[in-house]
């Protein structure tokens, strides 16, 4: 369990300062007792400028976990060895397969933009997790996440590419950290693709741990219809969260019923922000 933990910020959608840069994408700095962690690059070095700004230090890392093999949650970790060289990276085996998304005028790829071979010369010592790790004593990594929810599913646009046929793209190699505090369970998502309800009871699971103190991160729900997006806050409840930072894809909508059902539980956080536990 950690007895302090600290969450910083460090790339976001928003910025309210203006020595801060934001971009879409996801980067947070996990300050424990224990040790330091990094969750997610964003997609540039947005995350190096901005740590700098703040006063961040990043070479004192334990590792970096990815969170899924997309391009806003990955491209920045370049950046990072050029800068401090030598790293352990926690990701799931799956997380540089080729990935794309489907729209009206055609397929993007949207995965991690960078081959693995070169981020190994960088230095990155890259170590496969896809069931549950304890990273650190009261930290861990949640390996891959059981889809239970009939209300929680993966966009059929979300492809991969296998042989040399595009498949639906279920986003196994998605995962999460959840950490275990004095007052709950704190649960970090990256994009939240596997749903947010599906995380947290996992979270729960692995941690052994009812009591939910707060839940942070992207929860995907950008472009969900209202009545999911409806049974989802309500199941939400059910979890008897303290705090909801939601972040990332979440989306203005989301946000909207979330504060309608929690009201000041819910804490908007931008680049810079900072989430502590004491």
């Amino acid at each position: 369990m950690s007895s302090q933990v600290k969450l910083t910020i460090l790339a976001e959608n928003r910025a309210a300062h203006a020595r801060l840069l934001a971009e879409q994408g996801l980067s947070v700095f996990i300050e424990t007792a224990q040790g330091n962690l990094l969750f997610d690059t964003g997609q540039t070095d947005a995350f190096l400028r901005n740590a700098k700004e703040l006063g961040k230090d990043l070479s004192s890392l334990k590792g970096i976990v990815l969170s899924h093999g997309h391009y806003d949650h990955t491209g920045g970790l370049p950046y990072y060895l050029e800068a401090y060289g030598n790293t352990d990276v926690y990701c799931h085996p799956a997380l540089s397969n080729k990935k794309y998304k489907v729209y009206p005028g055609g397929r993007i790829d949207i995965g991690v933009p960078w081959e693995e071979s070169k981020l190994k010369h960088q230095g990155a010592n890259c170590i496969y997790k896809s069931h549950p790790f304890e990273i650190l004593p009261g930290v861990w990594i949640s390996g891959e996440i059981p889809r239970n929810t009939s209300y929680e599913s993966i966009d059929e646009r979300y492809q991969q590419r296998v042989a040399e046929s595009y498949i639906h793209d279920e986003i196994h190699d998605e995962q999460f950290i959840a950490i275990k505090t004095q007052k709950g369970l704190v649960v970090l998502l990256g994009c939240g693709h596997a749903g947010v309800i599906n995380s947290v009871k996992h979270a729960m699971r692995i941690t052994e741990t009812t009591d939910v103190y707060a839940v942070m991160g992207g929860m995907h729900l950008l472009h969900t219809p209202e009545e999911r997006i409806r049974e989802i806050v309500h199941n939400l409840e059910r979890l008897h969260p303290q705090i909801i930072v939601p972040l990332h894809c979440t989306g203005f909508n989301a946000i909207h019923h979330m504060y309608n059902r929690f009201k000041d539980q819910v804490k908007l956080m931008n680049v810079g922000s900072v989430f502590e536990i004491e």
